[in-house]
Protein backbone atom coordinates (compact mmCIF):
# COMPACT_ATOMS: atom_id res chain seq x y z
CA UNK A 1 0.00 0.00 0.00
CA UNK A 2 1.36 3.36 -1.06
CA UNK A 3 2.19 5.30 2.07
CA UNK A 4 1.25 8.86 2.93
CA UNK A 5 4.68 10.64 2.24
CA UNK A 6 5.01 13.75 4.64
CA UNK A 7 8.18 16.64 4.58
CA UNK A 8 8.46 17.94 8.41
CA UNK A 9 9.94 21.04 7.88
CA UNK A 10 12.79 21.98 10.39
CA UNK A 11 15.99 24.13 11.28
CA UNK A 12 17.19 21.85 14.10
CA UNK A 13 16.67 17.87 14.78
CA UNK A 14 17.42 17.70 18.67
CA UNK A 15 21.80 16.62 18.16
CA UNK A 16 20.26 14.20 14.72
CA UNK A 17 22.02 15.26 11.41
CA UNK A 18 24.31 17.54 13.13
CA UNK A 19 21.73 19.98 14.39
CA UNK A 20 21.13 21.86 17.36
CA UNK A 21 19.05 21.07 20.72
CA UNK A 22 16.00 22.58 21.37
CA UNK A 23 12.29 22.39 22.18
CA UNK A 24 11.45 22.18 18.51
CA UNK A 25 13.97 19.20 17.76
CA UNK A 26 12.94 17.56 20.64
CA UNK A 27 9.41 17.72 19.43
CA UNK A 28 10.26 16.45 16.16
CA UNK A 29 12.67 13.96 17.17
CA UNK A 30 11.34 12.25 19.88
CA UNK A 31 7.44 13.11 18.86
CA UNK A 32 6.92 13.01 15.13
CA UNK A 33 9.30 11.44 13.64
CA UNK A 34 9.52 8.31 16.00
CA UNK A 35 5.75 7.75 16.99
CA UNK A 36 3.80 9.43 14.09
CA UNK A 37 5.58 6.90 11.14
CA UNK A 38 3.74 3.69 10.63
CA UNK A 39 2.59 1.13 7.36
CA UNK A 40 0.44 3.98 6.48
CA UNK A 41 2.26 7.35 6.95
CA UNK A 42 6.01 8.38 6.07
CA UNK A 43 8.02 10.81 7.57
CA UNK A 44 10.83 12.34 6.47
CA UNK A 45 13.30 15.06 7.97
CA UNK A 46 14.15 18.22 5.71
CA UNK A 47 16.77 20.50 7.13
CA UNK A 48 18.23 23.48 4.67
CA UNK A 49 21.34 24.90 4.36
CA UNK A 50 21.12 27.41 7.12
CA UNK A 51 22.24 24.50 9.06
CA UNK A 52 25.32 23.42 7.26
CA UNK A 53 27.32 26.53 6.98
CA UNK A 54 30.44 24.81 8.30
CA UNK A 55 29.89 22.05 5.36
CA UNK A 56 33.47 22.58 4.34
CA UNK A 57 34.34 20.07 1.04
CA UNK A 58 30.83 18.85 1.11
CA UNK A 59 29.39 22.20 0.19
CA UNK A 60 30.08 21.95 -3.29
CA UNK A 61 28.28 19.16 -3.97
CA UNK A 62 25.21 20.33 -1.53
CA UNK A 63 25.09 22.82 -4.39
CA UNK A 64 23.25 20.16 -6.72
CA UNK A 65 22.22 17.15 -4.79
CA UNK A 66 20.58 16.25 -1.60
CA UNK A 67 22.41 14.66 1.24
CA UNK A 68 20.87 12.54 3.50
CA UNK A 69 21.39 10.27 6.68
CA UNK A 70 18.84 8.25 8.53
CA UNK A 71 19.01 8.98 12.41
CA UNK A 72 16.29 6.94 14.82
CA UNK A 73 15.07 5.27 11.24
CA UNK A 74 13.95 8.59 9.59
CA UNK A 75 15.43 9.96 6.58
CA UNK A 76 17.01 13.38 6.96
CA UNK A 77 17.68 15.50 3.99
CA UNK A 78 19.98 18.82 3.60
CA UNK A 79 17.96 19.88 0.39
CA UNK A 80 20.16 21.43 -2.23
CA UNK A 81 21.04 24.96 -2.15
CA UNK A 82 20.77 26.24 -6.08
CA UNK A 83 16.88 26.83 -6.68
CA UNK A 84 16.79 24.32 -9.80
CA UNK A 85 18.06 21.63 -8.28
CA UNK A 86 16.10 21.68 -5.47
CA UNK A 87 13.01 22.41 -6.85
CA UNK A 88 13.78 19.10 -9.54
CA UNK A 89 14.33 17.29 -6.27
CA UNK A 90 11.25 18.07 -4.53
CA UNK A 91 9.08 17.20 -7.89
CA UNK A 92 10.67 13.87 -7.59
CA UNK A 93 10.42 13.32 -3.82
CA UNK A 94 6.67 14.30 -4.87
CA UNK A 95 5.36 14.50 -1.06
CA UNK A 96 1.75 14.19 -0.31
CA UNK A 97 1.80 17.29 2.55
CA UNK A 98 4.26 19.17 4.53
CA UNK A 99 4.30 19.39 8.53
CA UNK A 100 5.92 22.52 10.46
CA UNK A 101 6.76 23.55 13.89
CA UNK A 102 6.24 27.22 13.22
CA UNK A 103 7.97 27.98 10.28
CA UNK A 104 11.63 29.44 9.80
CA UNK A 105 13.55 31.33 6.88
CA UNK A 106 14.96 27.95 5.18
CA UNK A 107 11.56 26.46 5.87
CA UNK A 108 10.03 28.79 3.27
CA UNK A 109 12.85 28.52 0.87
CA UNK A 110 11.78 24.58 0.55
CA UNK A 111 8.00 25.98 0.53
CA UNK A 112 8.76 28.29 -2.36
CA UNK A 113 10.59 25.98 -4.00
CA UNK A 114 7.91 23.36 -4.02
CA UNK A 115 6.70 23.30 -7.68
CA UNK A 116 3.54 22.17 -7.03
CA UNK A 117 1.36 25.28 -5.30
CA UNK A 118 -1.42 23.37 -3.94
CA UNK A 119 0.07 21.26 -1.65
CA UNK A 120 -1.13 21.94 1.93
CA UNK A 121 0.50 22.45 5.33
CA UNK A 122 -0.06 21.38 8.55
CA UNK A 123 1.15 24.39 10.96
CA UNK A 124 1.78 23.51 14.04
CA UNK A 125 1.92 26.88 16.48
CA UNK A 126 4.52 26.72 19.37
CA UNK A 127 5.98 29.92 20.34
CA UNK A 128 4.82 32.98 18.05
CA UNK A 129 6.71 36.25 18.81
CA UNK A 130 5.05 39.07 17.96
CA UNK A 131 7.13 42.51 18.18
CA UNK A 132 5.46 43.15 21.50
CA UNK A 133 7.04 40.19 22.46
CA UNK A 134 10.74 41.10 21.37
CA UNK A 135 10.08 44.45 23.38
CA UNK A 136 9.76 42.38 26.30
CA UNK A 137 12.87 40.54 25.98
CA UNK A 138 14.85 43.04 24.63
CA UNK A 139 14.12 44.80 28.12
CA UNK A 140 17.06 42.75 29.62
CA UNK A 141 20.51 44.61 29.98
CA UNK A 142 22.57 42.00 31.51
CA UNK A 143 22.80 39.98 28.11
CA UNK A 144 20.72 40.91 24.90
CA UNK A 145 19.22 37.42 23.07
CA UNK A 146 19.73 37.71 19.07
CA UNK A 147 16.46 39.35 17.60
CA UNK A 148 15.30 36.49 14.88
CA UNK A 149 12.05 38.93 14.47
CA UNK A 150 11.95 38.08 10.29
CA UNK A 151 8.90 39.71 8.67
CA UNK A 152 9.03 38.35 5.29
CA UNK A 153 9.16 34.93 7.27
CA UNK A 154 5.26 36.25 8.55
CA UNK A 155 4.15 37.46 5.43
CA UNK A 156 5.19 34.20 3.78
CA UNK A 157 2.83 32.55 6.25
CA UNK A 158 0.50 34.73 6.09
CA UNK A 159 -0.26 34.45 2.15
CA UNK A 160 0.09 30.54 2.43
CA UNK A 161 -3.48 30.66 5.07
CA UNK A 162 -4.68 33.40 2.75
CA UNK A 163 -3.91 31.02 -0.15
CA UNK A 164 -5.91 28.07 1.95
CA UNK A 165 -2.49 26.27 1.67
CA UNK A 166 -2.75 25.13 5.54
CA UNK A 167 -6.06 23.69 6.29
CA UNK A 168 -4.86 22.16 9.53
CA UNK A 169 -3.28 24.04 12.75
CA UNK A 170 -2.40 22.71 15.83
CA UNK A 171 -1.21 24.41 18.96
CA UNK A 172 0.20 22.93 22.51
CA UNK A 173 -1.64 26.11 24.76
CA UNK A 174 -4.57 28.08 24.10
CA UNK A 175 -3.03 31.09 25.14
CA UNK A 176 -0.69 31.25 22.13
CA UNK A 177 -2.90 31.45 19.04
CA UNK A 178 -3.94 34.93 19.15
CA UNK A 179 -0.14 35.67 19.49
CA UNK A 180 -0.24 33.19 16.05
CA UNK A 181 -3.35 35.81 14.83
CA UNK A 182 -1.03 38.92 15.27
CA UNK A 183 2.41 37.59 13.83
CA UNK A 184 1.19 36.05 10.96
CA UNK A 185 -1.06 39.28 10.57
CA UNK A 186 -4.32 37.02 10.19
CA UNK A 187 -8.17 38.44 10.09
CA UNK A 188 -9.49 36.45 12.34
CA UNK A 189 -8.49 33.83 15.03
CA UNK A 190 -7.56 30.47 13.02
CA UNK A 191 -10.02 27.21 14.00
CA UNK A 192 -6.93 25.33 15.51
CA UNK A 193 -6.56 21.80 17.12
CA UNK A 194 -5.43 22.03 20.24
CA UNK A 195 -2.77 19.22 20.83
CA UNK A 196 -0.43 19.10 24.13
CA UNK A 197 2.98 18.90 23.32
CA UNK A 198 3.83 14.99 24.40
CA UNK A 199 6.56 14.41 27.19
CA UNK A 200 8.04 10.68 28.10
CA UNK A 201 5.69 9.38 30.79
CA UNK A 202 7.29 6.67 32.82
CA UNK A 203 3.68 5.19 34.75
CA UNK A 204 5.79 2.57 36.75
CA UNK A 205 7.06 5.73 38.41
CA UNK A 206 5.33 6.09 42.34
CA UNK A 207 5.83 9.83 43.00
CA UNK A 208 4.19 9.27 46.57
CA UNK A 209 7.09 6.59 47.40
CA UNK A 210 10.12 7.90 45.77
CA UNK A 211 12.42 9.18 48.08
CA UNK A 212 13.63 12.88 46.40
CA UNK A 213 16.51 14.88 47.45
CA UNK A 214 16.71 18.59 48.22
CA UNK A 215 17.46 19.45 44.89
CA UNK A 216 16.09 22.27 42.75
CA UNK A 217 17.10 21.87 38.81
CA UNK A 218 17.12 24.35 35.70
CA UNK A 219 16.57 22.41 32.22
CA UNK A 220 17.59 23.70 29.29
CA UNK A 221 19.80 25.65 27.10
CA UNK A 222 21.45 28.86 29.38
CA UNK A 223 20.61 31.13 26.51
CA UNK A 224 20.13 34.70 27.61
CA UNK A 225 16.22 34.65 26.83
CA UNK A 226 15.89 31.83 29.58
CA UNK A 227 18.03 34.51 32.33
CA UNK A 228 19.72 31.69 33.83
CA UNK A 229 21.29 33.83 36.15
CA UNK A 230 17.75 34.43 38.49
CA UNK A 231 18.74 30.59 38.78
CA UNK A 232 21.98 31.15 39.97
CA UNK A 233 21.06 33.71 42.26
CA UNK A 234 18.40 31.83 44.03
CA UNK A 235 21.38 29.31 44.70
CA UNK A 236 23.44 31.75 46.49
CA UNK A 237 20.28 32.96 48.35
CA UNK A 238 19.38 29.11 49.19
CA UNK A 239 22.92 27.59 50.09
CA UNK A 240 20.77 24.86 52.20
CA UNK A 241 19.48 23.16 48.69
CA UNK A 242 21.47 21.69 46.08
CA UNK A 243 20.71 23.48 42.39
CA UNK A 244 21.69 22.16 39.22
CA UNK A 245 21.19 23.20 35.78
CA UNK A 246 21.38 21.53 33.37
CA UNK A 247 21.82 22.86 30.03
CA UNK A 248 25.04 23.53 27.44
CA UNK A 249 26.57 27.27 28.05
CA UNK A 250 27.38 28.36 24.73
CA UNK A 251 29.88 30.51 25.50
CA UNK A 252 30.76 32.36 22.00
CA UNK A 253 27.78 34.68 22.41
CA UNK A 254 27.61 38.03 24.07
CA UNK A 255 26.71 38.08 27.81
CA UNK A 256 27.35 34.24 28.78
CA UNK A 257 30.81 35.13 30.94
CA UNK A 258 29.26 38.20 32.68
CA UNK A 259 26.06 36.41 33.15
CA UNK A 260 26.74 33.02 34.05
CA UNK A 261 30.85 33.61 35.35
CA UNK A 262 30.47 35.04 38.49
CA UNK A 263 29.30 32.28 40.44
CA UNK A 264 31.75 29.30 40.21
CA UNK A 265 32.36 30.38 44.69
CA UNK A 266 28.84 29.05 45.01
CA UNK A 267 29.36 25.54 46.39
CA UNK A 268 25.75 24.28 46.05
CA UNK A 269 25.37 25.50 42.42
CA UNK A 270 26.31 22.53 39.81
CA UNK A 271 26.47 23.51 36.28
CA UNK A 272 26.50 20.29 34.58
CA UNK A 273 25.96 20.78 30.83
CA UNK A 274 23.97 19.22 28.59
CA UNK A 275 22.13 15.90 29.69
CA UNK A 276 19.82 13.44 27.98
CA UNK A 277 18.52 9.85 28.62
CA UNK A 278 19.25 7.92 32.12
CA UNK A 279 21.22 10.59 33.15
CA UNK A 280 18.73 13.18 32.46
CA UNK A 281 16.13 11.06 33.83
CA UNK A 282 17.74 10.82 37.43
CA UNK A 283 18.34 14.30 37.54
CA UNK A 284 14.01 14.70 36.70
CA UNK A 285 13.28 12.03 39.51
CA UNK A 286 15.54 13.52 42.17
CA UNK A 287 14.38 16.76 41.86
CA UNK A 288 11.68 18.63 44.27
CA UNK A 289 11.46 21.57 42.20
CA UNK A 290 12.15 22.76 38.43
CA UNK A 291 13.09 26.78 37.91
CA UNK A 292 11.70 28.46 34.65
CA UNK A 293 12.99 32.13 34.40
CA UNK A 294 12.73 32.80 31.58
CA UNK A 295 12.04 36.56 30.30
CA UNK A 296 9.26 34.76 27.45
CA UNK A 297 8.72 31.49 26.77
CA UNK A 298 5.37 29.43 25.94
CA UNK A 299 4.83 26.07 27.11
CA UNK A 300 8.63 24.85 27.98
CA UNK A 301 9.29 21.24 27.63
CA UNK A 302 11.45 21.08 29.94
CA UNK A 303 8.53 22.15 32.67
CA UNK A 304 6.46 18.88 31.28
CA UNK A 305 8.96 16.78 31.74
CA UNK A 306 10.24 17.61 35.22
CA UNK A 307 6.58 17.44 36.21
CA UNK A 308 6.17 13.91 35.30
CA UNK A 309 8.35 12.92 37.67
CA UNK A 310 6.39 15.43 40.31
CA UNK A 311 8.92 18.12 40.18
CA UNK A 312 7.34 21.34 40.94
CA UNK A 313 7.25 24.38 38.58
CA UNK A 314 8.48 27.33 39.96
CA UNK A 315 8.44 30.68 37.42
CA UNK A 316 7.57 33.95 36.51
CA UNK A 317 5.54 32.39 33.29
CA UNK A 318 1.86 30.69 33.86
CA UNK A 319 1.01 29.51 30.57
CA UNK A 320 -2.69 28.72 30.57
CA UNK A 321 -2.39 28.90 34.31
CA UNK A 322 -0.43 26.27 34.30
CA UNK A 323 2.33 27.05 36.68
CA UNK A 324 -0.33 28.16 39.59
CA UNK A 325 -1.88 25.44 39.32
CA UNK A 326 0.52 22.73 39.72
CA UNK A 327 3.34 25.04 41.23
CA UNK A 328 3.96 28.59 42.08
CA UNK A 329 3.76 31.32 39.54
CA UNK A 330 5.70 34.07 41.29
CA UNK A 331 4.47 37.38 39.44
CA UNK A 332 5.60 39.09 36.45
CA UNK A 333 9.10 39.55 35.82
CA UNK A 334 10.95 42.16 33.82
CA UNK A 335 14.11 43.14 32.54
CA UNK A 336 16.99 41.48 33.94
CA UNK A 337 14.60 40.32 37.11
CA UNK A 338 17.05 40.67 39.50
CA UNK A 339 15.16 42.54 41.81
CA UNK A 340 12.70 39.69 42.19
CA UNK A 341 15.10 37.35 43.76
CA UNK A 342 13.51 37.75 46.95
CA UNK A 343 9.75 35.67 44.94
CA UNK A 344 11.74 33.25 43.79
CA UNK A 345 13.46 32.57 47.11
CA UNK A 346 10.34 32.69 49.01
CA UNK A 347 8.79 29.96 46.35
CA UNK A 348 11.54 27.83 46.71
CA UNK A 349 11.34 27.54 50.72
CA UNK A 350 7.67 27.44 50.76
CA UNK A 351 7.54 23.71 48.56
CA UNK A 352 11.02 22.87 50.32
CA UNK A 353 9.55 23.50 53.85
CA UNK A 354 6.16 22.28 53.29
CA UNK A 355 6.31 18.59 52.38
CA UNK A 356 2.72 18.02 52.56
CA UNK A 357 2.26 21.05 50.03
CA UNK A 358 4.62 19.84 47.87
CA UNK A 359 3.43 15.92 48.01
CA UNK A 360 0.16 17.17 47.10
CA UNK A 361 1.29 19.48 44.11
CA UNK A 362 3.64 16.46 42.90
CA UNK A 363 1.02 13.99 42.63
CA UNK A 364 -1.15 16.69 40.75
CA UNK A 365 1.17 17.59 38.19
CA UNK A 366 1.95 13.82 37.69
CA UNK A 367 -1.76 13.01 37.13
CA UNK A 368 -2.04 16.23 34.75
CA UNK A 369 0.71 14.71 32.96
CA UNK A 370 -0.48 11.16 32.16
CA UNK A 371 -4.08 12.46 31.40
CA UNK A 372 -2.71 15.00 28.44
CA UNK A 373 1.10 14.32 27.53
CA UNK A 374 1.16 10.82 26.51
CA UNK A 375 2.75 10.45 23.23
CA UNK A 376 0.50 7.62 21.85
CA UNK A 377 -2.82 9.65 21.75
CA UNK A 378 -1.13 12.68 20.30
CA UNK A 379 0.54 10.99 17.70
CA UNK A 380 -2.96 9.17 16.76
CA UNK A 381 -4.43 12.78 16.61
CA UNK A 382 -0.85 13.94 14.81
CA UNK A 383 -2.17 10.87 12.36
CA UNK A 384 -5.83 11.70 11.97
CA UNK A 385 -4.61 15.33 10.74
CA UNK A 386 -2.44 13.38 8.11
CA UNK A 387 -5.07 11.34 6.78
CA UNK A 388 -8.33 14.04 6.67
CA UNK A 389 -5.71 16.60 4.74
CA UNK A 390 -4.81 13.45 2.68
CA UNK A 391 -7.93 12.34 1.96
CA UNK A 392 -9.62 16.27 0.61
CA UNK A 393 -6.66 16.14 -1.82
Amino acid sequence: MKKIKVALLVNEFFGGAGTGFGGYGFLARRGIAKYVPNNEIQIDVLINKNNIKKAGLHAFKQLFSATSVKVDNVMTYRVPWLRFFCKKWLKKQNYDMYYSIELTDSSCDILENEPDKTKKLIFSIQDPRPKYEWDEIETMTLAKEPNYYRQKTYDFVHDLAEAGRIPIWNSHAHYIVEKAKDLYNLPKMPDYIYLPNPVPIDFSFNVEKYKKKNMIIFLGRLEDVKRGWLFCETAKRCPEYEFYALGAINKSKVGKQNTFGGYEDVKNLHMVGHVDGKEKEKYLKDAKIIMVTSIHEAVQTAQLEAMAYGAIPISNLDPDGMTSEHGIWVGDVHGDGLESIDKYVAAVNKIMKNDKLRTKLAKKSVEYIRKDRDYKHWAEEVRREIKQVYEAK
